[in-house]
């Protein structure tokens, strides 16, 4: 450690982060005691990149062969991590893939549904019955707007079954306001 920098860094190296540790040591790598003391300072903490960092110093120092019998307990327990990981990830892809085929399913049940058969009044067509109020002619004709809107469908067949009964439930909803419901 020939300069007044090193000094300083010497002293304060405790306080620096990892990452500028390891930054630091890659920047000296000619300076055999600074990578030392960087090394040392690493591996007396007690987090991940602390670990990998000191690994890495060890690299720079030609410590490899000493850190990998010590490390080598470390890289079987990240590879059960690992392992594990992967597992929860398989999991979860599994599961989405089901849940988007269940939504797929129910897209294409909704998009097929249709209103009730033309015979009866209006009102039936629109699962209301002869008494409902006019609130609740309102309401239903916002639930079929929103049901069987076609913007919903990214599907083109389920789009065009959509724009049909959207379109049959806005005249039924509109001879209703005519009949003066």
């Amino acid at each position: 450690m020939a300069t007044a920098a090193h000094d300083i860094a010497r002293r304060s190296i405790g306080n620096w982060p990892s990452s500028r540790l390891l930054d630091f040591a890659e920047e000296h790598a000619g300076d055999r005691e600074l990578l030392e003391l960087i090394h040392g300072e690493l591996m007396r903490r007690d987090v991940a990149i602390a670990a990998s960092a000191a690994r890495r110093v060890a690299q720079l120092l030609g410590h490899g062969a000493r850190d990998a019998d010590a490390t080598g307990g470390a890289s079987e327990e990240s590879r059960a991590q690992l392992a594990a990981m992967k597992s929860k990830l398989d999991q979860t892809e599994r599961r989405m893939r089901e849940a988007e085929a269940r939504a797929s399913a129910a897209e294409r049940a909704l998009a097929t549904e249709a209103l009730p058969s033309r015979g009866g009044t209006l009102l039936r067509r629109v699962h209301l019955s002869e008494t409902a109020p006019t609130w609740l002619v309102d309401a239903a004709q916002r639930a079929f707007r929103l049901r069987f809107h076609p913007d919903r469908f990214a599907d083109p067949e389920m789009k065009a079954r959509a724009e049909e009964t959207f379109k049959e439930a806005e005249d039924v909803f509109r001879q209703i306001a005519v009949n003066g419901h």
